[in-house]
């Protein structure tokens, strides 16, 4: 895989990992998630004391037990009477950390409601009803109140130094941009440590192209003879010197082999060329079945000194097939 795959494949996943992470950090420092937290640190008489509060703000009168405790909150968690408008409602306070309430704590209420004269009835948890208990509760004409809509009514009534540590006010985690701009430092790092290959070009991360090889300008080659002055023109032993071909710069040889190797790593089948000598090219082959001569070949024969070249197609590890050697060009 090119290193600027997998860069991109990083980029993504630090990403949105990061935007996943900085979300979840920040329901955990929602000053709500505190308060339910402190709902569900109370005992049971705290926590009901809380909710006699909150429902005497809703405009109910508490209706006291002349045997039971002055502030009329039972101690063997019995349900509480309250009274509003003539109407007498029974409230039951459902206490556990965390807990989820279902379909036990609402059977029978509605009787019991009955029993004691009451017309409604209110269930109270800190923590939340599952869909069986609330249509149970609809039935029944109970009203249910978790912890998520009893903490915005108890809340004037808690003293805020009790609640557990949250961020202050104005606090945040940062910019939503943030997890992209170390998801790309992420990438960054990744493209400069994965090893690149041969057919990878600095940089670019883009497979080279075959350069067109260097041919004899028309305006630079010697003009052909002329039959009538074939007589007139000097023998060419007479000549001074003779013709030499053209110096080449050092390692043009070279580097023509590697251009030449580099092109048919990228073709269709092909996982690599490699020069094992100095004619002979080992073409390693992604799959067992793959002939690639056809694109290999107008590759190699560009390159005058590279076409009668040996090629030896070197099948997958592991496949039962043999090595096959081919010549695009003869000698």
């Amino acid at each position: 895989m090119l290193p600027l795959s997998i860069a991109l494949i990083v980029f993504v996943a630090a990403g949105f990992g990061g935007r996943w992470l900085l979300a979840r950090f920040a329901r955990a420092r929602d000053p709500r998630q505190a308060g339910l937290e402190y709902l569900g640190s109370l005992r049971w008489r705290d926590f009901t004391r809380l909710v006699v509060q909150a429902m005497k703000a809703r405009g109910y009168a508490l209706m006291q037990d002349p045997r039971g405790p002055a502030d009329g909150v039972p101690t063997d968690g019995a349900d509480i009477l309250l009274q509003r408008d003539g109407q007498l409602t029974l409230l039951s306070c459902k206490y556990g950390s965390g807990s989820v309430v279902g379909t036990q704590a609402i059977m029978g209420l509605g009787k019991a409601a009955e029993l004691r004269g009451a017309d409604a009835a209110i269930v109270v948890s800190p923590g939340r009803f599952d869909d069986e208990a609330r249509r149970l509760a609809g039935r029944q004409q109970v009203e249910l109140i978790d912890g998520a809509q009893l903490w915005p009514e108890v809340e004037p009534f808690v003293d805020p130094a009790q609640l557990p540590s949250a961020p202050p006010a104005g606090a945040t985690l940062g910019h939503p941009s943030l997890p992209w701009l170390a998801a790309l430092a992420l990438a960054a790092i990744a493209w400069m440590l994965v090893p690149r290959g041969d057919s990878d070009v600095p940089g670019t991360g883009i497979d080279p192209v075959p350069p067109v090889p260097m041919t004899v300008d028309a305006a630079t080659r010697p003009p052909a003879a002329d039959p009538t002055t074939q007589q007139a023109a000097p023998p060419p032993a007479t000549a001074p010197y003779a013709a030499l071909p053209p110096v080449e710069a050092p390692g043009a040889r070279e580097r023509r082999r590697k251009e030449a190797a580099d092109a048919i790593s990228t073709l269709p089948g092909v996982d690599r060329a490699i020069w094992s000598t100095q004619s002979t090219l080992v073409v390693y082959l992604a799959a067992a079945d793959v002939d690639p001569l056809a694109s290999l070949c107008p590759l190699l024969v560009r390159y005058e000194e590279l076409a009668p070249s040996r090629l030896q197609l070197q099948p997958p590890a592991g496949s039962d097939k043999p090595v096959r050697f081919r010549q695009c060009r003869s000698y």
